[in-house]
């Protein structure tokens, strides 16, 4: 056990970045298993999402273990349209052609920040294209967003009720247009 304890104190966080056909079929299903356990999507959408082409995937490790993932996925027309229609604000291909979403940290890892870091990591692979986000989350529409160039935009819509708590959260558009420049990105 003390060996063990030891251990942990060396292990180090780990940040990877993945095309939608690259990652391998265990570290998908734990980024699935991972965003399904928040509750706010279902499993389907998040394999749909995380596969479709373009889509690229964050994944942070600890110990070799997946403790929090986000993806910058390639929105459909036809969820661009139901976003419209529910927050009031155009979120055309040419200005938004990326989201960024399925943010979501172990619950044994929440409270370090990770969750930040991997939002900062996911958007240093966007540059400098607009990016939007939808989320009912306290703490990423009000401190994670906001210091990464997110604006909420719209108007607030009651989303899908929460497959773990039934309740349904208040959502938010945030945006984040397209800049000049963007330091430090890669590519």
């Amino acid at each position: 056990r003390l060996l063990g304890e030891h251990w942990r104190h060396f292990m180090t966080l780990q940040f990877e970045k993945f095309e939608h056909d690259q990652i391998g079929h265990d570290d998908r299903m734990h980024f699935v298993r991972l965003v399904v356990a928040g509750g706010a999507v279902e499993g389907d959408r998040v394999r749909e999402g995380i596969g479709r082409a373009g889509a690229q995937l964050f994944i942070a490790r600890y110990g070799g273990e997946i403790v929090g993932v986000a993806a910058l996925k390639v929105p459909l027309e036809d969820y661009r349209t139901t976003l419209k229609e529910k927050s009031g604000h155009e979120l055309s291909q040419s200005a938004f052609p990326r989201e960024l979403g399925y943010v979501a940290v172990h619950t044994e890892h929440g409270g370090r920040g990770l969750a930040r870091s991997l939002c900062d990591f996911a958007m240093r692979y966007a540059g400098d294209q607009g990016v939007f986000a939808t989320t009912g989350t306290p703490q990423m529409l009000t401190s994670i967003l906001p210091k990464l160039g997110f604006r909420w935009v719209g108007k607030v819509w009651l989303g899908d009720p929460n497959t773990k708590t039934g309740q349904k959260p208040d959502l938010h558009l945030m945006v984040r247009p397209k800049t000049l420049s963007t330091p430090e990105t890669v590519g």
